[in-house]
C-alpha cells in the first residue's frame, strides 16, 4: 500500500500494483490548494447532506462515498461512522481495509467528537490519518491524546500549516512535540506492507509527508 498527501485532508491510498485506489476529501477552493487530477476507484467525502442517499453513488468514473455505511469494492472494505449532524450537514470519518491493513481516516474530527464509540471504531486501526492544526479540527494536544488512546502502529498528521494554504492552521511542530518526536524526515510517499506490521511491537511511528 502506498499513501501520498496533497495537503489538508486529501490523501491518495493505492493498493500494491495499482489494482485499487482512493482519494479522500479534495481540497476546497478556499484552501488555495490544487486538487489532484488522478484517476481513482473511489472518492471519499467527509461531509454530506441528509437528503443524500445513504449509499455511495457513481460520479464520473469514480465511486463516491459521502456517508457512513459499509462498502466493498474490488475486495477492499470501507466503513464510515457519523461524527456529528449539524442541521442537515452530516460529518463522517472512515476506516479502510486494503491489503489487510486497516487505515483510520479521522477527517475533520473535533474534540467533542472524540467519543468512546468513535474510539472503539478506530481501536483496531494500524494506521491513523489525524488532523492536528486546530480551529475546526483537532489541535495538537487533542490529536496526541486520541492517538495515545488508540495506539496505532503508524500515525500520519494532516490539516496543518503548509506553504500556499490560505486557511489558518497550527504548526506541525506542535503535534510532533506532543508525540515526543525529536526529528521527522519528510517523505513524498510511504509504502506500508502488512508483513512489516505483524511484529511491529508497541512503538507508534509518526510519519510526515510532503504535500505533493
Amino acid at each position: 500500500m502506498t499513501i501520498e498527501w496533497f495537503g489538508e485532508g486529501c490523501f491518495k491510498i493505492t493498493e500494491t500494483g495499482n489494482r485499487f485506489s482512493v482519494l479522500t476529501e479534495l481540497p476546497t477552493r478556499e484552501s488555495g490548494l490544487n486538487s489532484p487530477r488522478h484517476k481513482v476507484d473511489v472518492i471519499i467525502n467527509i461531509f454530506s447532506d441528509l437528503s443524500d442517499s445513504l449509499f455511495g453513488q457513481e460520479k464520473k468514473e469514480a465511486f463516491l462515498i459521502s456517508n457512513a455505511g459499509e462498502y466493498e469494492l474490488k475486495g477492499n472494505f470501507i466503513r464510515g461512522i457519523i461524527l456529528s449532524i449539524n442541521k442537515n450537514l452530516v460529518k463522517s470519518a472512515y476506516k479502510l481495509q486494503i491489503e489487510n491493513i486497516k487505515v483510520g481516516y479521522l477527517g475533520m474530527m473535533t474534540p467533542k467528537e472524540m467519543t468512546p464509540e468513535v474510539g472503539n471504531f478506530f481501536s483496531d486501526a494500524d494506521v491513523i490519518l489525524v488532523p492536528v492544526g486546530g480551529g475546526d479540527v483537532l489541535d495538537a494536544t487533542a490529536a496526541a491524546e486520541f492517538i495515545k488512546q488508540l495506539e496505532p502502529k503508524i500515525v500520519i498528521p494532516m490539516y496543518y500549516k503548509i506553504p500556499g494554504l490560505k486557511i489558518k492552521r497550527g504548526e506541525l511542530d506542535n503535534f510532533l512535540k506532543k508525540m515526543e518526536v525529536k526529528s521527522a524526515n519528510k517523505e513524498d510517499r510511504v509504502i506500508i506492507k502488512s508483513k512489516d506490521l505483524e511484529n511491529w511491537g508497541e512503538e507508534i511511528r509518526t510519519i510526515v509527508l510532503n504535500a505533493l
